[in-house]
């Protein structure tokens, strides 16, 4: 569960102020908004990247301002699938797995066993995300934290990762916060 009342951050000279909602265990939320209108600032205080400025977070009945990112137990995609440089695909993915049986699944899962041993600046925008996704899902958050996480892909592998996403999220009960600009995607 993720629970925001009256939530606020600074993210340099940008405000976020008095945003209250509920995503309820187990639920897939998402959000929807223009460039620039704070949804990644909202993300990232979530997991504790920024630090909340006011206002209450629980994550899973727990408060959760002060409690540090590891903590959290949550998983988080960027849009631009920030990947280790200097780690393989493989190494990428089991970065704080939860254990080598989860980082097999998810590579099983997203297709990603071709590409296990290479090095991540070799790879695509779109094969760099699925293993974004993928490292995010290996550590077996109990909430996950999606930023515009498909919009490198092409349609068709799309449409395939969302569906996987939402498969894993009913499998898991994972909570699910996903943030876009696209109507399309929210569906």
């Amino acid at each position: 569960m993720i629970a925001a009342r009256e939530l606020g951050a600074r993210q340099g000279a940008f405000r976020l102020a008095g945003v209250t909602f509920t995503v309820p265990a187990g639920a897939y939320g998402v959000v929807i908004g223009p460039a620039g209108s704070g949804k990644t600032t909202l993300l990232e205080t979530i997991a504790g990247i920024i630090p909340a400025s006011g206002g209450d977070l629980q994550l899973d009945g727990h408060e959760a301002r002060h409690l540090p990112p590891e903590r959290r137990r949550v998983g988080f995609v960027y849009q631009h699938g920030y990947l280790f440089p200097h780690l393989s695909v493989q190494d990428n993915v089991a970065y704080g797995a939860a254990d080598p049986a989860a980082v097999d699944e998810v590579v099983r899962r997203f297709d990603l066993a071709a590409l296990r041993h290479r090095d991540v600046v070799s790879l695509s925008g779109g094969e760099r995300q699925l293993v974004a996704i993928a490292r995010a899902l290996a550590t077996r958050p109990r909430i996950l934290l999606l930023d515009e996480p498909f919009s490198a892909l092409d349609p068709g592998r799309r449409a395939r990762t969302r569906r996987e996403v939402r498969a894993i999220h009913r499998e898991w009960g994972l909570t699910v916060l996903q943030v876009t600009h696209d109507f399309t995607e929210a569906g």
